[in-house]
This record gives structure tokens, sequence and C-alpha cells, in this order.
């Protein structure tokens, strides 16, 4: 899942407006395939709501493991990966879904299931049309090879990967 080979740019999974992926189970990754410099010049502060409503302040950094070709920004599991890839880009709407406060502080997603929109929103909070951004500079790779036990070893395998990758828009104060 995180070979040059295995990573597809978001532009050609969506293109023609279809989106070629399968319908099936399984685990997901969003990659940065985008100049790294330029992910590491956007804002990469975000204030988290901790235990009691305690402000957590979080910088992401440059901490991903060197085997991997790309930086990860997002992981997932899907009991259908096409729908699930769809819900997290919201192509329907080209401009920003969510605003980001000068504090920085996460604000709650458009809905619980566009992760890496809201992340892409977050960090280049000046990008007037983000899915330039994710179609341009974003690449997903999937696993949908899971046959005994599916269930249990995509959860386990979504946190194992979450551990081993880093990806930054997984962090959040209740892990």
């Amino acid at each position: 899942m995180h070979t040059i080979k295995s990573i597809k740019k978001i532009s050609e999974i969506t293109e023609h407006n279809k989106i070629n992926l399968p319908e099936k189970s399984g685990v997901y990754a969003f990659w940065w395939l985008g100049s790294k410099t330029d992910l590491m010049k956007s804002n990469r502060d975000i204030v988290l709501s901790g235990p009691n409503k305690t402000l957590v302040s979080v910088k992401y950094k440059d901490w991903w493991p060197p085997e991997l070709e790309y930086p990860c920004l997002y992981i997932g599991k899907s009991t259908n990966i096409k729908k699930r890839f769809s819900l997290h880009l919201k192509r329907g709407s080209p401009n920003r879904l969510h605003t980001i406060p000068k504090s920085n502080k996460k604000q709650r997603p458009v809905t619980t299931s566009c992760q890496l929109r809201h992340g892409i929103e977050h960090i280049f909070n000046n990008e007037k049309n983000p899915l330039d951004v994710i179609n341009e500079s974003v690449g997903f790779s999937y696993s949908t090879d899971f046959s005994n036990n599916a269930t249990a070893e995509r959860f386990f395998t979504e946190d194992r990967l979450i551990g081993t990758w880093r990806p930054w828009f997984n962090i959040d104060s209740e892990r």
C-alpha cells in the first residue's frame, strides 16, 4: 500500500468524473504527492480538545518513517472503499467546507467522514478551492486483501498502520 506503484493520484482515480475504485471492504491511505516543501510550509499547528476540554496544541511534523515514498496524510478502513473515498473528498463542493479560526482550534468537520478534506482545508487554510490541491497533490492507495476474520483484520491493520506511518490527520486527543 505504500509503494509508488500502489499509490494513484486523486485526479487519475476520478478521471472522466467516475471513481475508479472497487466497492469492496478494505483499508486505505491518502498520501501527499506534492512538494514536501509546500507541505512543510503549510499551517501545521492545530489545537485539539483534550480530556476535560483541556486544549492541546499539536504541530504536524516531518515524522514519517524513511521507508515511505511519500508522507501519509490519513489512514482508514471501510466496508466500501469507493463510497468512503467519495465521502472524504466531497467533490460536489469545490469551495471550502470548513472555516479555520486564527486560533487553529480543530473545528468539527461538516461530516464525520470527510477527514481528508477537513485536514487539507486546515493546513492550506488560505486555499479557496481545496479540491484543486487534493486533485493535484494527494494520492490514494488501498488493500482489499482480507479473507479470514476480515472485520477484525481491517481494524488491526488500520491501527497498526496509524502507529507505524504516523499520518497527520489521524491525530486526535482520544487515541
